[in-house]
């Protein structure tokens, strides 16, 4: 069992020599001789140190200096300390304990009683700590919901005369933050935000995490102006990342006491959900407005199980176009409710309630088998197959039963499994992305096409996209609009709609309204849309008709491709026209020969057997190189020393490097450290190799031309 640390803080040697010797055979030691010291090794050891002897009488600082220094700093503030004097007075003792000591041990010391006083301290903070996981949030410090709601309670039950408010904090963008700068550095923000929330709430609030980036604050009513809580806002500003973070609020004011604590916490979070993205204003007041929506939500749930079996949800569909043939390519099914009281409500208001009350898969159930059954009728009729999108929430993708489900309604109606696509929206692969793949992966090896919706509205990188396994990139048309109003952003949009026709995929823009946006889509040689420039969403029975009279067409999407060789020829790099070079660098004829072969189609070949003459050639010919494929044991001069003279040339320093090399995870760790692009191992899998020269050339290609567009 690992010993328990005591920090000995004492200015004359011998008092810590001898304390050490009393403690040394059940305690690790560490020694500071005067409270300036002593602060440096608490904050350095903090999670360590158990607890703290310190004298009282010092140089420099003073045990009471010291003290004072361990209650402003929240990380050590709970560390007990055990204070001791030769010079003993009644006003030192309690001095001493108000400042946060939790003994007084007179000199000259009594080791039995060192010992028994040093023990019974540190079994209290233990124990104290167990039952303060059990009602803290792990990370920040703060209670936990539970423990929140329980207090919350009990204050309200006490003092049912005094007004209270409750104050929801949320962190804008929060998910972006671990995007960018990874999950520990999300933890020191979390930390952060919890700390200005604890200072600035102090004496006044409860506070508490419940959950990723939501916090919560309960205290006596105050009157919320951007005046009041300017100096928290501005605390939050300082916070230590890049890319700045701001937090939206909201306040419950006046709470009524005879509602439930949760309910009260999600009216809070709703308020603050309005206050999202508003700069000026630093919170927003739960409201008429918000009651509204409450009420709207609850006749929505109360309705939603009649709705459905009374048919008051129906399936409107939405044409998709082919630009070039001018017929019609397909078409999304949408779901309207049409309530007998209300009309027609908007998908915006109910669509998020089910999503997250798990109705939701009740409805989509409905909606693919009401297309399944319309697909079979036109069909029977003598229309051409045509594919038709269903829209798939994420409690769908998770779902076991969905799958079975799918493929038991296309054999019930007979339809093709390529007619009926699945359309998943970009932030659902955001939120998860790895969990999400795997699941994807099961429909399109069913044989079910799949749609991206929404892209552009998230957060998505081009990396992330050239590892979703999708079939179609549904672009939308607001996220193409706003970037061709910028300098560079035409040419950006262009680079991904040309990015994804090159990885395969066809490219649809949605929301499509005007002359202007079909020109410009054009321009970029987009070849499917879909909005109310050509037509709304229409009934059923409307687009039976409209079908009629259209000509139609079959959006060219590639089956699912299985074989490797194939895959590598669906996902061709295309040879640049200016005749860009592969230079590959190996001492083994075979090596160079493999790779030659993957690559012979999409580029000029250049083989090297060393370092040197790879370097001779790169410093004449660097410009015609779009990638250099690099084995690190060669004679002369090695992959290492090479890579090194590549980066420190300011004409190269940006070229593409890939290592060729043995799974050497040292090596593999060095060469990304030396700024090489990726590392594969040998012996070389086909399909591996071309997707990772595919991701690292594309992202290359992609900033080399917003370096243009600048």
């Amino acid at each position: 069992m690992r010993k328990r640390t005591v920090l000995i803080v004492d200015d004359q040697e011998i008092n810590r020599a001898f304390l050490g010797k009393v403690l040394e055979a059940e305690y690790s030691l560490l020694y500071a001789e005067n409270g300036h010291v002593a602060l440096k090794c608490l904050r350095e050891h903090a999670n360590i140190i158990s607890a703290i002897f310190l004298d009282i009488i010092m140089p420099d600082m003073d045990g009471y200096e010291f003290l004072r220094e361990m209650k402003a700093d929240r990380r050590i503030a709970n560390i007990p300390v055990i204070v001791s004097s030769q010079l003993i007075e009644e006003t030192d003792e309690v001095q001493a304990l108000a400042l946060g000591a939790q003994d007084f041990i007179a000199k000259p010391y009594k080791p039995v009683i060192i010992r028994q006083r040093l023990s019974n301290i540190i079994q209290l903070r233990e124990q104290s700590a167990i039952v303060n996981s059990m009602q803290c949030d792990y990370l920040t410090g703060l209670y936990n919901k539970e423990f929140f709601c329980r207090q919350v309670e009990m204050v309200l039950g006490e003092n049912p005369s005094i007004k209270y408010d409750l104050v929801f904090i949320g962190i804008e963008r929060f998910k972006l933050i671990n995007d960018a700068y990874g999950i520990k550095k999300g933890d020191e923000v979390l930390k952060y935000v919890a700390d200005a929330i604890s200072e600035f709430s102090v004496g006044r609030k409860i506070c508490a995490r419940f959950y990723a980036d939501n916090f919560f604050a309960f205290g006596e009513h105050a009157t919320y102006t951007n005046d009041f809580l300017k100096p928290f806002i501005d605390k939050i500003k300082e916070c230590p990342v890049k890319m700045g973070i701001k937090v939206h609020c909201g306040v419950l004011e006046n709470i009524d006491t005879s509602t439930e604590i949760a309910r009260l916490c999600d009216l809070a979070k709703m308020a603050g959900d309005m206050n999202r993205g508003k700069y000026n204003d630093y919170f927003t007041l739960y409201s008429e407005e918000l009651k509204t929506r409450m009420k709207n939500e609850q006749f929505i749930l109360s309705s939603m199980h009649s709705a459905l079996e009374q048919g008051q949800f129906q399936v409107y569909y939405q044409p998709k176009y082919d630009l070039h043939a001018n017929a019609v390519a397909g078409a999304e099914a949408l779901v309207r409710w049409i309530n007998p009281e209300k009309g027609v409500m908007p998908a915006g208001e109910f669509i998020p309630i089910f999503e997250k009350n798990g109705f939701i898969t009740e409805l989509d159930k409905y909606v693919w088998e009401c297309t399944c059954k319309s697909l079979r009728r036109w069909m029977d009729e003598g229309q051409p197959a045509l594919s038709i999108s269903i829209n798939m929430s994420r409690a769908d993708i998770y779902n076991p039963s969905i799958l079975p489900f799918l493929l038991e309604i296309t054999n019930k109606y007979r339809i093709p499994i390529q007619c009926l696509h699945l359309e998943i929206t970009e932030s659902a692969y955001t939120e998860n992305p790895e969990q999400i793949i795997e699941a994807v992966h099961k429909f399109r090896e069913a044989g079910f096409i799949v749609e991206m919706d929404d892209f552009g509205t998230g957060y998505s990188s081009l990396n992330m996209l050239s590892g979703m396994p999708i079939d179609i990139l549904k672009l939308d048309m607001r996220f193409i609009q706003k970037e061709a109003e910028k300098a560079s952003g035409r040419g950006i949009i262009s680079f991904i709609i040309s990015l994804a026709k090159w990885m395969g995929l066809v490219v649809i823009a949605e929301g499509v309204e005007t002359e202007d946006q079909i020109e410009i889509l054009r321009s970029m040689d987009c070849n499917y849309v879909q909005g109310y420039y050509y037509a709304k969403p229409m009934a059923t029975e409307e687009f039976e008709h409209f079908l009629k009279e259209s000509r139609t067409i079959e959006i060219p999407v590639g089956k699912q491709i299985t074989n490797q060789n194939n895959i590598c020829k669906h996902q061709r790099i295309s040879r640049p026209e200016n005749g860009k070079v592969m230079l590959i660098v190996d001492d083994v004829t075979i090596n160079r020969m493999t790779l030659a072969t993957f690559f012979e189609e999409d580029y000029l070949i250049v083989e090297k057997d060393d370092g040197l003459d790879a370097w001779e050639y790169l410093d004449k010919h660097y410009e015609k190189v779009e990638v250099v494929m690099l084995d690190l044991l060669m004679p002369v001069m090695d992959g290492f020393e090479l890579l090194q003279k590549i980066r420190q040339d300011r004409r190269m320093k940006d070229l593409p490097v890939i290592i060729t090399s043995q799974g050497d995870l040292g090596a593999e760790q060095k060469t990304l450290e030396m700024q090489a692009n990726d590392y594969i191992v040998k012996p070389y899998d086909q399909y591996k190799v071309y997707q990772r020269v595919y991701n690292v050339v594309g992202n290359y290609r992609y900033q080399s031309m917003i370096a243009k567009d600048k």
